[in-house]
Formats: structure tokens, sequence, C-alpha cells
């Protein structure tokens, strides 16, 4: 983002879903589920950065950014941009991942309990109250979906599950054809960092770097 001309606030989310074999994921308000803490993370940040925002999240917790930006009432975030999600079917993405991640231990028949656990233990709406949520976002709400079509943990289409029925958000989509989960930066940038510059220059204004 630096390079492109914009400022940028860079965090990393306290807690994984690995976590909740230590202790229960649980707000401050008593909402059980890591997508709500990593919510209340963020909305948290969002709310001590002062000025304009444009949110860029990645994978599955670009739901908890929406929830976070939905509970603010998108006062200041002018702008989102989703790498590689969110899921509108969660729990066939958990399946995938429990499949093909490497845990610690092995998990052997236990990777079936393991996938409705680690569902639950998300939230108990799963990713439902998305939809809530961004039906609340401002009209006309531009939203850029960066997505691999080779990726196994996330598909296109049930990313495009989360957008597509809502007519207040102005959304658009990076395509990269050969990109696979969280790929595309990383092996893809020819076709990356054009396409990101292209919508941050459309929702917003470069720094003037002699100011």
């Amino acid at each position: 983002m630096n390079e492109l001309g914009f400022d940028a606030f860079a965090f990393q989310l306290n807690g994984t879903a690995l976590d909740i074999l230590k202790r229960l994921p649980v707000t401050a308000e008593g909402t059980i589920g890591v997508k709500h803490v990593y919510a209340a993370q963020i909305e948290k940040l969002l709310n001590e950065i002062p000025g304009k925002k444009i949110v860029y999240a990645f994978s599955n917790p670009s739901a908890a950014a929406i929830e976070a930006m939905a509970k603010r009432h998108c006062v200041d975030t002018i702008a989102l941009i989703c790498d590689s999600g969110p899921t509108a079917r969660f729990l066939p993405s958990v399946w995938k991942l429990v499949r093909n991640y490497k845990f610690p231990f092995p998990l052997g028949a236990l990777k079936l309990p393991a996938t409705a656990a680690l569902g639950v233990f998300w939230s108990l709406s799963f990713h439902k109250d998305m939809q809530d949520q961004l039906a609340k976002f401002p009209e006309n709400f531009p939203i850029l979906s960066i997505r691999g079509w080779k990726d196994k943990l996330i598909p296109p289409s049930h990313i495009d599950e989360v957008f597509e029925p809502h007519h207040n958000l102005n959304w658009t989509k990076l395509n990269l054809p050969e990109a696979e989960h969280l790929t595309g930066l990383r092996d893809f940038r020819s076709e990356y960092a054009p396409g990101v510059d292209a919508f941050l220059k459309r929702v917003a204004t470069q720094l003037n770097p002699f100011n």
C-alpha cells in the first residue's frame, strides 16, 4: 500500500481458531465466537485510528471486518477490499481446511467432529449474520473482491454468494485465473497490484509525499 502511495496501518489479529482448545472465545459483551472476538479487535482499532479509512481484509476474517464495519455504521470507512473471502458456505471451507491443514497432532477420525467444533466456535451463526450486516452498508458502498480461480478452500462462487444479494453494494471483482488461496499478491503481482491500485485511485486520494 505504501508503494502505491497510500498510508497503511497493518495489524495481526490476536487469537486463532486453535485457541479454543485453551479457552472459550467470548467478547466483552458475552458473544461466543472467534469471528466476533476478531470483530471486536477490528472495531477497537478502527475507533482509535482517526480519519477516513479503507479496510483490507483476508480470507474468512473478512467476515469479522464486515461485522466491525456494520457495528460502526461505516461511519468513516469508505471502502473494503477482501482477498480470498469471505465465504457464504463456512462449513465446507472448514472441512477442507481440517483435511489439508497440518495440525501439531493427528486428528484421524476426529476430522469431522473437529470441523463441527471449529464451525460452532467460529460463530454460532456461522456466516449467516453477514447478510444483515452487509444490508446496513451505505448505498453504493465500494468493495473489491479479489479471488483466485484455483482456490480450493474458498471457491469464487462461494464468495459471490456473499455479495450478490446486496444491491446497495458497488462491488467489483479482481479475478486471478491461476491463483489459489491468498497467493495472488505473492505469485501474480503483475495482475494483482494494478487491480488494487485502480480500485484505490477510484475511491481515495493518494498521499502527497511533499506535504
